[in-house]
């Protein structure tokens, strides 16, 4: 794999049921290579997979590092918020 296939191109975020902030960064491809957890002011990494990201409306669960929870959430690729530009 190249780096340039590798740059996070999207963020995906949602709330674990302990009111954690989960982000999801991803690539182009929609594949996960970051996760994080975010919780009064206190950042932990959360580790983030995601599952069919080759459709358009796909999952992607997180390990909450707050309450131990295996979280998925689900998302529509069209509404994934774009950190940077597209691969060339």
């Amino acid at each position: 794999m190249t780096s340039a296939v590798m740059t996070p191109t999207f963020v995906a975020n949602s709330r674990c049921e302990c009111q954690a902030t989960l982000t999801a960064q991803l690539t182009e491809d929609r594949t996960v290579v970051a996760g994080s957890a975010l919780l009064i002011g206190k950042r932990e990494p959360a580790p983030a997979h995601s599952i069919h990201p080759e459709r358009e409306v796909f999952d992607i669960g997180f390990l909450c590092p707050f309450c131990g929870r295996n979280v998925m959430r689900t998302f529509a690729a069209s509404a994934l918020t774009r950190t940077g530009r597209p691969a060339a």
